[in-house]
């Protein structure tokens, strides 16, 4: 149940994310990106943890819980994990 509820809170934030990265970007037609380590770009926060859920390169995979947990000393919670791979 409790795994249940992290990934429900997780998909909020990720629904929610854009919309509050940066109103007047965003009404101007501009867009964040995500970046990971090994220079994967992503358009939006969902579709880099999509890609972290299913990804086969040596690296952590699963929900993004799993991936905090399998990297304590780089992120702290799931936000900071989204808010450490922006690029602004």
């Amino acid at each position: 149940m409790m795994k249940s509820a992290t990934v429900a809170i997780a998909m909020a934030l990720l629904a929610t994310s854009g919309a509050y990265a940066d109103p007047e970007n965003n009404n101007r037609g501009g867009s964040k990106q995500y970046e990971l380590v090994d220079g994967t770009t992503f358009t939006n926060a969902g579709e880099m943890i999509q890609h972290l859920r299913d990804r086969d390169n040596g690296y952590a995979s699963g929900n993004p819980k799993d991936i905090v947990d399998a990297y304590p000393e780089e992120f702290e919670n799931v936000g900071d994990l989204i808010h450490s791979k922006r690029v602004d």
